[in-house]
């Protein structure tokens, strides 16, 4: 991806007075009868990670949505992957003083911080692990407003007004409404890659702790972006002493942050055309940090990106992207630091190229590819490989059983590029289930673009919440 007892803002309104698990039965202080009766069943938020957190966090300042059901098959609520970690090195790559979690209090965080006695530098690129308390404490505000199921959810259908949640190992909820809060999925993987012993190719990049490599283990690392780095940070704090690869199309790693937060610079006028808006990068990164330019045009990405056209979107996930990614998402001066000391003393080599083939060979890893403008092919032969090509993006490619019931069944379509689902600009499900179904975060991807970050989450999140109460409001008034 992945609070403070200081929360009670934001639960804010909160009257619930009896709630149960399953049929729940509420008493809303100053509701109608007709409105409790058409609320029974409140929300249900699918996946509790940050996005699912935040949701619960704003559906529970506002009264007259029901009650809250935060459902999470892995059970880490507020965590999710991104802030579960328990490695020191894991950090976040974005400042302290641009992570607040309620978009109405920028300095929560720094707040939050100062009452546990830590340093509240805003400069600071804090511990994932500690971000994740803060947002353990957020959702631990909220009380019994949010209950939550440890659950797969596997399918949505209409059910009435509302909607029937399919959970994997449990009877099916009823809900007014629905979330889609599902998180990053994991990444995809290059075709012959499952043919290959589980403990040669990990199917994801995360291990127990018995099944990490010997320390003299030769690593090769498909994608060589922040999970890549994530991964060898995670080696090094294990006594990895093997040389590690990185593979990725065009071999790039992530920019490192400078020491300070840069400031704003003048940019001349951004006409939506892709063409135009390269030059304009172009041209003012020459006399000026690329870093800050792109932190000068972060607002503007969303409405810079939908201003496009079709192809031109496609022509910049196709060619552009990559240099985007290198400059948009970037390391802790720390982090940075460390990889490239390892580059320096060879421990870590990255490599340019495209996946051929990849097969098992005498007991260890043998992956062909091209390198980036080669004729020929090169061999990596190494002890294991991890996918860290970072979360797969194509919802028309994903296995995940809830997605593809979605659309297979017509309730969801994909969006620009198959970047999602197709949302309104509330975050609603374009299709049969509008009135009832919200997404935020990566599902939303290919309409936003920018839709990731905490900064772009918290927002998506009260504005889920908003459109969703209004929606209920409506629906009991009528």
């Amino acid at each position: 991806m992945a609070a403070s007892s200081r929360g009670a803002s934001a639960v804010r309104g909160a009257t619930c007075r009896a709630a149960t698990v399953g049929r729940t039965s509420l008493r809303w202080k100053h509701a109608s009868a007709r409105v409790v009766h058409l609320m029974t069943d409140g929300v249900v938020i699918l996946g509790g990670g940050a996005s699912g957190t935040l949701t619960a966090v704003a559906l529970s300042a506002l009264p007259d949505v029901g009650p809250l059901t935060l459902v999470d098959g892995a059970g880490a609520f507020a965590r999710g992957v991104a802030y579960s970690t328990e490695e020191p090195r894991h950090l976040l790559n974005v400042p302290a003083g641009r992570m607040s979690a309620l978009p109405d209090q920028p300095s929560h965080l720094l707040e939050w911080l100062a009452v546990r006695g830590e340093t509240p530098d805003p400069e600071a690129f804090l511990q994932r692990r500690l971000y994740g308390a803060y947002l353990g404490e957020l959702l631990g505000a909220t009380g019994s407003r949010v209950q939550q199921v440890v659950d797969h959810a596997v399918a949505l259908a209409p059910d009435g007004p509302g909607l029937r949640v399919d959970l994997a190992g449990r009877p099916s909820l009823r809900a007014r409404a629905a979330v889609l809060a599902l998180g990053n999925f994991p990444p995809e993987l290059p075709p012959g890659w499952t043919a290959l012993p589980s403990r040669l190719a990990w199917r994801t990049p995360w291990a127990s702790p018995e099944d990490w490599p010997a320390p003299e283990a030769e690593v090769l690392l498909l994608g060589a972006g922040l999970t890549a780095v994530d991964v060898v940070l995670s080696l090094l704090a294990r006594g990895h002493r093997g040389r590690i690869h990185l593979l990725s199309r065009r071999g790039l790693l992530p920019a490192t942050h400078p020491p300070r937060m840069l400031a704003a610079v003048p940019l001349g006028p951004r006409t939506p055309r892709l063409r135009a808006l390269l030059r304009m990068f172009r041209e003012t990164a020459r006399r000026e940090d690329s870093r800050a330019v792109l932190d000068t045009l972060r607002p503007e990405l969303g409405a810079l990106w939908r201003g496009l056209t079709h192809p031109e979107q496609r022509r910049f996930l196709r060619h552009l992207r990559p240099w985007f990614d290198v400059v948009r998402h970037r390391l802790p001066p720390e982090v940075g630091a460390r990889i490239g000391a390892l580059e320096a003393e060879g421990r870590l080599v990255r490599h340019a190229g495209r996946v051929v083939s990849i097969a098992e060979q005498d007991g260890r890893v043998a992956l062909r590819y091209r390198p980036r403008r080669a004729r020929t092919l090169a061999v990596l032969a190494v002890d294991v490989a991890v996918p860290t090509t970072g979360p797969a993006m194509d919802v028309r490619a994903l296995d995940d059983p809830l997605v593809r019931s979605l659309l297979d069944s017509g309730q969801a379509r994909p969006g620009p590029h198959g970047l999602g689902f197709a949302t309104a600009a509330d975050g609603a499900v374009l299709g049969p289930l509008r009135d009832r179904l919200w997404t935020l975060g990566g599902l939303r991807r290919g309409d936003l673009w920018e839709a990731t970050a905490i900064p772009e989450i918290r927002m998506q999140a009260r504005e889920v919440a908003e459109a969703l109460a209004g929606q209920l409001r409506t629906a009991g008034a009528g």
